[in-house]
């Protein structure tokens, strides 16, 4: 009898350690959620993390390139280049600025008819984008014929060295075109004008308030065009396309790229725009004569496309 009292006590015993340990963990757990709780609700998390526009926007704008550069020094590479070119041309009736296969097809096209030959590669422009600087070149090819054809290549250059060519198209006239000259000065760049002048441009659109839905028509730009100093006839439809394809800021483009020329003696920025899953062109023209910005068009304006 005494054995099964102490038994029944041992286990009264467990039992009530149980209870207590049970209510205990109970009474820790509901101080843990409390805890936790309350340290969530102290967190403070800002409201501009929610709906501040620059988060909306961010990482929306395509990435842009830098404009830094001497464009003295560029166009001092770029006539050499040209002028090493033509040197070893002249020395081995090789194009060796293109790669093999490019070379073998320009050779196959211009050696369709007798008498055809490449006398000469001119300077057509140069610039720079987000696959790096760049000349644009025509090979001439002379025939018995007056026209010249200009087969035009993109050659992209490290220093002094051509690290890839991109075949552009294929015009055809009376002289074999060139526009750069070795000695007109550049003058003012435009390059170190373009990004203060994008801010203005971007500035006036949000003050006008023709944003997105209230861009209704191009002739609601030309006031703004006029401001900035632009010509309205020339820039009303690029400012409306930009507007129109903006977002809440007006930041989603970038500068992507830049060209100079001599004739016409201008500098052209390149601007993308992201819209979803759209892209839009843009060319911001600078005349180095009068030392402003004159136009900003839609689509991708060059001389590579000049038929001449």
């Amino acid at each position: 009898m005494k054995k099964l009292n102490k038994t029944y006590i041992k286990w009264i015993v467990i039992f009530l350690l149980l209870i207590a340990i049970i209510f205990s963990y109970a009474l820790n757990l509901g101080k843990i959620k409390d805890k936790t709780i309350n340290g969530i609700a102290s967190l403070t998390i800002p409201f501009s993390l929610i709906v501040n526009p620059n988060n909306i926007d961010e990482d929306i704008a395509p990435k842009a390139i830098s404009l830094k550069a001497d464009l003295n020094n560029s166009k001092t590479q770029a006539l050499n280049l040209i002028s090493s070119i033509n040197d070893d041309y002249d020395n081995t009736k090789q194009l060796s600025f293109l790669s093999n296969d490019q070379e073998e097809s320009l050779l196959k096209k211009v050696h369709q008819k007798p008498h055809r030959y490449i006398g000469k590669m001119t300077l057509l422009n140069f610039g720079k984008d987000s696959h790096g600087k760049y000349i644009t070149v025509s090979c001439n090819r002379y025939d018995d014929t007056k026209n010249v054809v200009s087969y035009r290549y993109r050659l992209y250059y490290h220093d002094d060295t051509i690290t890839s060519a991109k075949y552009l198209n294929t015009k055809s006239n009376k002289y074999p075109p060139k526009y750069v000259f070795k000695d007109i000065e550049l003058g003012k760049f435009g390059t170190t004008e373009a990004d203060a002048f994008m801010q203005r441009l971007k500035t006036a659109i949000i003050n006008s308030n023709l944003t997105a839905t209230n861009a209704n028509e191009p002739g609601n730009f030309n006031q703004i065009s006029i401001n900035l100093g632009l010509n309205p006839d020339k820039s009303n439809i690029g400012l409306y396309t930009l507007a129109k394809n903006s977002n809440s800021r007006v930041s989603n483009s970038s500068i992507v790229g830049y060209q100079v020329s001599d004739v016409p003696r201008y500098t052209r920025i390149y601007i993308k725009q992201l819209n979803k899953d759209n892209s839009y062109y843009y060319t911001l023209t600078f005349s180095r004569n009068s030392g402003r910005f004159i136009n900003l068009q839609r689509g991708i304006i060059s001389t590579d496309s000049k038929n001449q």
